[in-house]
């Protein structure tokens, strides 16, 4: 077989794996309260396909929908709650003209930037180590400083998909998955390097929560 022929192949087969994932991640996600079950089974999906190579999709989409759905509807209560209190105070903000709203607005972007940071690396610790949800926010949080040049590269790979969505929704079908295979592809990186250097002290008795196939 021509090499041509099998890279175009394996573009394909990857592209309607991330379809397929993107669609179930969808439907998945229609009950609200499912989002952050659904999305930390999607990012464990994504994990084996880069760690292990292996691109079976339902079958382990729902295994790992099934094995983080507490966790993951624990955190989403608590991940729900905080957007609703910054959307709030973003709008309260927005009506108030007086001097005091730029007193309030560098710690509230302050704390919206954490949020957002410790929130691009959560799905891929979740889905990558065995840990309580309580532990999985705080590492994600020091992950997110300790890393802050990558956790800014996710944050411009994220705003630029949200780009892409907004002028050509056709991508909806696709982009989400896309989505957290290049931020487990970046988190990856992270926790290589932190699995090699001191920094991981607070990782060191957490043991991968899929071994090798």
């Amino acid at each position: 077989m021509n090499i041509l022929d099998t890279r175009f192949y394996a573009v394909v087969d990857r592209l309607s794996n991330l379809f397929i994932l993107n669609i179930f991640w969808i439907l998945s996600c229609l009950p609200i309260v499912t989002i952050v079950p659904a999305t930390t089974a999607m990012f464990s999906v994504v994990r084996q396909w880069q760690l292990h190579q292996d691109t079976s999709v339902v079958r382990n989409y729902f295994r790992y929908l099934k094995e983080n759905f507490k966790q993951g509807f624990m955190i989403g209560l608590i991940w729900m709650s905080i957007s609703v209190l910054l959307y709030f105070n973003y709008f309260y903000l927005n009506q108030d003209h007086s001097g005091a709203k730029f007193i309030i607005i560098v710690p509230l972007l302050l704390i919206s930037l954490l949020f957002t940071g410790t929130s691009a690396y959560l799905f891929s610790v979740m889905s990558h180590y065995e840990m309580s949800w309580k532990r999985a926010i705080t590492s994600s949080f020091f992950m997110a400083i300790a890393n802050f040049p990558i956790t800014l590269l996710m944050m411009g790979v994220f705003v630029l998909l949200v780009v892409v969505l907004m002028y050509l929704p056709v991508f909806t079908l696709i982009l989400f998955s896309l989505g957290a295979y290049i931020n487990f592809y970046l988190c990856n990186r992270v926790f290589q390097k932190m699995e090699l250097s001191d920094v991981s002290n607070h990782l060191s008795k957490v043991s991968k929560k899929y071994k090798p196939l």
